[in-house]
Formats: C-alpha cells, structure tokens, sequence
C-alpha cells in the first residue's frame, strides 16, 4: 500500500480520531492503525522521540495539553506500553511499522546508517580514503618502486627494498612471538552469576545477505540461545533489494524474540552500514552480532551478561572465540583453522591481557550498547569495521576482554572464495591503517608507544608482509643463485641484507609454526604435522589476495567481496547444541 501525500493525511498531533473510544478509556479491542496514519505520526516525530520509538514501537499519535496518546506496534510494543501506564488507543503490526518507517524516515535512517561517523568523528572515518600527507608519501614510494624494477640491477633493487620489507616481516613475527610468551593474565572479577530476573535484555544483530543456504541453521542455532526469551532482542537485518532472503525468511514462523528489518536502499552497501542500522532499532543494554553461518555455544549470551556485571566500567567490549565445525574438511580448511587457533587462542587474549589494542573479530562481539554508541558505532565505509572499531575502543579508552566461549563458524573449502574474503579483508586492514595513521603523533600519545606498535603490526604489517613475501623470497633466491659472484665478491652490504633476511625469514616460519602448534592444541586437535609444515605455501597464497586488495583499494575501497556460505559438508558442530 502506498501511503497518500501529506496533504490528504489528518494532523494526527491535533487530536483526530481515527477509531475506538478513548473518553470511557481503552476498549478491550483496540482498532488497527491505517498506514497513512501511521506514516504521518511518523513524520511528525522530533528527533529524541524517533530515536525512542525506533526502539520500542510504541508511536505518540496524539497530544493536547495534558493528555498523549499511543499505538504499539506488535505484541511486546503493547505489552511494554501498558506495563509503562500509556494510554493505548490503537495498534499496528510491526510490518506496518517498518512498512511505515521506510516511506517517512527510508532515505534518512540508509544516509544516517552510512554517514553518522564521518559526520561526528570525520578524523576516524574511512569515507576519505587518504590525506594529502599520505598520498603524497605514497606517491614517493610508488616513484621509488618503479625506478628500484626499471634502471637498478636486481641486486641492489633487491638490497634497497628488503630492509623496508623486513621491518613489516618483523612487525608480524613481533606479534606471533608475543603470542607465545608466558601468559601473565591480570587478575580479573570472577563472573558474577545472574537469575533470570537479574539478566539485562540482549539484542542480537545478525546481517544477512544471499545467506538463504544457512538460514535453516542460523535460526536454529538462535533459536538455542539460553537466554530468557522476552530478555531476547533479534533483528535479522536484510537489504531491500535482496527479495529471496525476505522471501526465505517469511516462510519460517518465527518467536515473537525475532524481528526482521529490511535497510533502505543506499550506498555503500556493506555489513556495517546494516549493522548501524540494526543499532538504531536496538533495545538491549547489551548487544552481539552474529554471521550467517554461526553456531555459537547456548550459554554465550548469558556468559557474557555475568562477565559484564564483574567487569569495570571501562570494559566496552567482549571478544568470543571463533572456531571452524567443518575444520578439517580439506588442506584450505585446516590451514584456515590454524590461523584462527593463533588469532583467538593466543594472540587476541594476549593483546587483551596487556591492555594493548584488540582487532575485533567480525563477530561474536559483545558490547555495553551505550558505549557503542558513544564511539560511534562501525564505519560503513571501512570493509574490516571489526579490526577498525576494535582499534577506535582502545584509543577511546575503553578495554576489550575475551569471553571464553566459542562460536562455530564455517572455513572456507574452496579457493576462489578464500580469495575474495581475503582481498576483502587485507584491503580493509589497509584502509584501517591510514584512517588511524592520519594523525601519527595523536594516535602514539592516545594508545602510547606499544599501543602504536600493535595497530602498525596488526594492519599494515599484515598487508605489507602478504604483498610482498613471495617476492622478497624470490629475490632473496634470485639474489644467491644467480648472483652468486655478489657474494664471492665480499660486497659486504648485500652479504649482510642476505643473511638478515634469510634469519627474518627462517624466524618468521619458526615461530608462525609453533604458534600454529600451541594453537590447535587449545582446540583439542592432536597432529596435523603435516598442515603445520605446509603453512608456508599458504602464506603464499596472500599474495595475489593482497594485490587484488590494493588494486580494489584504488578503485572500489568500500565494495564489499561477498563470502559465500552453506559450501561446506558439514554443517553444524557435533558438540554444540
């Protein structure tokens, strides 16, 4: 139904009857609320009360001096607003709502949803790709490059360059071996543990894009959550344009806990501008998101509500582990298992435990909601919004604790869909980057000189070492082997930068390896010498994902590569559930 103009709609805010009896108090059925009237009440709303609204769906629909009158909008709209003593005198269905809200506030809430941070924080968002400075610098280096390949003999391109290209390498191994030092956990409150009564309400965004293949498992895995039902908030967040993922979830009966949201048509379409949109409409004081392809462990949630009620103030954030249920479905998903043992087994407690800067995973994070909302929420611009918000908490001054539970996710069994998620995100660790190096000085004097040292290693570290690595090896071997008299020759320069980046490049494997190790032995996986000894080849396959990155980064910096998901043969873990 579309709604009439605005000239043909009553002025609802001047007390008009639409239906039911109002002097003699509520009826006992209350009549439906036409769409063009709720339409108008919409339009009418100040800011602070749609903000409200969006939340509750409860609509002031008529005020005169000393009287306001409401509708509600679903089943718990009405329930909440005769539990707060309003006066009721109509309802709608929350598809009307939403139905309603798209033609009143639709282009508003889709620019709101992608441009609020670079309105309030422009410093810290990834709208503007670069500053002057740094395409200034990045020009230089470009410059250099090419003059290093075109006149220099390999030799001393090769000399010239590794020293830059080590400083990145040793930047990532910083990282691996900082993994595997003794743990020396602060010591932290004990999670407090909480009735049901005591609990907080939760909201649950869950962005969903051509995720009909895991709909089935996404629901049923939500739908395991313990976690009292009516203290459940769970928006499905869809796009307007993505028709078979309405249709898909239209046909399931879903509890009243569940509410799906369709974001407005706008640009860029991406998971974070969804996720902003979503927060717009959240009504826990505690809010997580999870993929598509999620199983996360039923007692998360109410882990992570103790966890919160021990923790101080301070403490924004809350990471969970992610873990593969199909992880050793062949070569790619082993290797990919190993890589997520030592980001969430190792390396992500130890950067919590020394209150250094966390990369967020890109779910199974747990907020304060309001604190989300303080820092400005995800940036609908950056394409790893969970690395860059993670980054915005600490310099905000927030800290980020893991939460031990897990969320079983699928890993990618097939190439060319590795290759797009991880050009996705070496692209976005770069666009992290020169968000947050656009003011060096103010970002070390916030994060101080580790701080500063983490965001270099966890952004650009990664994307240098994945760009460069095969070639760095190759002119390393080239070097050696076909310039052997270079060295026979005893030019001292080129005899040390060989044997400094043999040493960096041995380390690196070294230590990589038996972070892998320590990690899969947390997970409970025995073996796997073999995928151990084979990372190496895996690591060279970030290349061509990190040059496709760089060239998206020119071109398409916020376009969102799309990971499929339901490849797998598996398809939920044995032990969740």
């Amino acid at each position: 139904m579309c709604p009439a103009s605005d000239g043909d709609l009553p002025n609802l805010h001047r007390g008009q009857n639409y239906g039911g009896t109002i002097a003699g108090g509520e009826p006992d059925v209350l009549p439906v609320l036409p769409l063009d009237y709720l339409v108008d009440a919409l339009r009418h709303l100040p800011r602070h009360e749609l903000d409200r609204t969006l939340m509750d769906r409860i609509i002031p629909v008529v005020s005169l001096p000393g009287v306001k009158l409401y509708t509600a909008c679903g089943s718990r709209a009405e329930a909440e607003a005769k539990a707060r003593g309003l006066k009721l005198v109509a309802t709608a269905s929350r598809e009307d709502f939403h139905e309603a809200l798209r033609w009143s506030h639709g282009p508003f809430l889709a620019r709101d949803a992608a441009r609020e941070l670079d309105a309030t924080r422009p410093d810290v968002s990834a709208r503007r790709r670069m500053s002057w400075g740094q395409m200034a610098v990045a020009a230089l280096l470009a410059l250099g490059a090419a003059y290093g390949i075109a006149v220099l003999p390999t030799a001393h391109t090769w000399a010239g360059a590794s020293p830059f290209a080590g400083l990145f390498f040793m930047l990532v191994i910083s990282l691996r071996i900082l993994s595997l030092l003794p743990a020396n956990p602060p010591r932290r409150p004990p999670p407090i543990p909480l009735t049901d009564g005591e609990l907080p309400r939760y909201t649950v965004l869950v962005p969903l894009y051509r995720e009909t293949a895991v709909l089935g498992q996404l629901i049923n895995a939500l739908a395991r959550l313990d976690y009292p039902s009516h203290l459940l908030d769970i928006k499905l967040i869809v796009e307007e344009q993505d028709l078979a993922m309405r249709q898909a979830i239209s046909g399931f009966d879903l509890p009243p806990a569940f509410e799906t949201l369709v974001v407005p048509p706008g640009s860029p379409r991406t998971k974070p501008r969804a996720l902003n949109y979503g927060l717009r409409f959240a009504r826990g004081d505690l809010l997580t998101i999870f993929d598509a392809e999620d199983i996360p462990e039923p007692d998360q949630l109410r882990r992570a509500a103790e966890t919160f009620a021990a923790a101080p103030a301070e403490v924004a954030c809350l990471q969970a582990e992610l873990a593969f249920y199909n992880h050793d479905e062949n070569w790619l998903a082993r290797q990919f298992t190993v890589e997520y043992a030592t980001l969430f087994g190792l390396l992500l407690p130890a950067l919590s435990n020394n209150r250094l800067p966390v990369p967020l995973g890109g779910t199974s994070n747990h907020f304060r909601t309001a604190f989300l909302r303080e820092c400005g929420a995800w940036d609908a611009y950056n394409v790893t919004e969970d690395a860059d918000l993670g980054i915005r908490l600490a310099r905000d001054g927030f800290a980020v604790w893991t939460l031990p539970s897990r969320t079983y996710e699928e890993a990618n069994v097939e190439f060319g869909n590795w290759l797009r998620q991880r050009s996705r995100w070496l692209k976005g660790f770069l666009a992290t980057w020169l968000v947050h190096m656009r003011h060096p000085l103010r970002l070390m004097s916030e994060l101080g000189l580790s701080g500063f040292w983490t965001v270099q290693a966890v952004t650009i570290g990664v994307f240098v070492s994945a760009l460069l690595h095969p070639i760095c090896t190759a002119g390393l071997i080239v070097v050696l082997v076909q310039d052997p008299e270079v060295v026979r020759e005893g030019n001292l320069v080129t005899v040390f930068l060989a044997g400094l980046s043999l040493a960096v490049l041995v380390l690196g494997y070294v230590v990589s390896i038996w972070a892998g190790f320590r990690g899969l032995r947390l997970l409970g996986i025995p073996g796997w010498y073999g995928t151990l000894l084979t990372m190496p080849l895996y690591w060279l396959l970030m290349a061509p994902a990190a040059w496709i990155a760089l060239w998206q980064f020119l071109t398409a910096p916020s376009y969102w590569n799309k990971t499929a998901h339901g490849l797998s043969r598996t398809q939920r873990p044995r032990d969740v559930g």
